[in-house]
């Protein structure tokens, strides 16, 4: 909704995880693709401008989830030079998650209220929504279950989900790859049920990690502002061990950074 900058962590997700009671053969398809424990990844994240204008950034996402399946996810900006150093971070909480951004500029940690929920983030075409959705950390969704569709020669499922008051979107559909278990395409209504982005996933970016499958470049579009964010993940690493202290704001400004992990 993702949900300043943005995005993204990709470990093992379903694009904008459908964190909702869903029916049997697709929380299967789900679950059986669901994230790991933990995650590191080294991410691209490229956003036009309806000019052609092109804004680049790198950034690492850590991803750790406690035992009884709540996400913390943080990620921190390398390039460009003037923004790194920024982090961004959500701890899943309920009924509302905790937001915070660190610029190295301001020298501060700032919380973000939900007034800024549908706030860019950093620029890309994802919003804070977006970022919580992406990751299913969000569970204001009530879904139903549309005919399976085709995207190409790929069967999918195809969930509508309706977000409770307060979110951006009206309506959210999702196309559910039958072999893979990763969302092809997500269409996301605002207002009046006019879609507004859409983000896809070719299936041939789709890879495999031990069992579960991770899409390896995503797009979102903005067909208002027409604008557009590629994300492309570079580096995955699975299942590391990770730090509480790593996602604690308090400590933004000292905590040593893990590396990552030759492939």
């Amino acid at each position: 909704m993702l949900r300043l900058i943005l995005i993204a962590t990709l470990a093992m997700f379903t694009p904008f995880a459908l964190a909702v009671e869903l029916p049997k053969a697709v929380k299967a398809c789900v679950n059986k693709n669901s994230q790991a424990t933990s995650s590191v990844q080294t991410i691209e994240l490229r956003s036009k401008d309806r000019r052609g204008y092109e804004q680049v950034l790198r950034a690492n996402s850590y991803v750790k989830r406690s035992p009884g399946g709540k996400a913390r996810i943080m990620m921190h900006f390398n390039e460009p030079f003037d923004m790194r150093g920024a982090r961004f971070l959500i701890i899943e909480k309920a009924p509302r998650n905790d937001m915070y951004i660190y610029m190295p500029g301001l020298m501060m940690v700032r919380k973000i209220t939900s007034k800024r929920i549908s706030s860019s983030i950093l620029g890309t075409d994802f919003s804070y929504e977006d970022y919580e959705r992406l990751h299913g950390m969000l569970s204001d969704l009530r879904s139903e279950q549309a005919a399976d569709a085709k995207i190409g020669k790929r069967r999918v499922h195809v969930i509508n989900s309706y977000p409770k008051a307060g979110s951006g979107y009206d309506k959210i559909t999702t196309y559910i790859d039958t072999k893979t278990c990763v969302a092809l395409k997500t269409e996301l209504f605002g207002k009046k049920n006019k879609l507004r982005k859409v983000l896809t996933v070719d299936a041939r970016d789709i890879h495999r990690h031990g069992k579960i499958y991770i899409p390896h470049k995503l797009l979102m579009r903005d067909l208002r502002d027409k604008t557009e964010t590629r994300m492309i993940v570079e580096k995955i690493n699975i299942d590391v061990s990770l730090e509480d202290k790593l996602f604690d704001p308090k400590l933004f400004k000292k905590v040593k950074l893990p590396a990552m992990q030759a492939d």
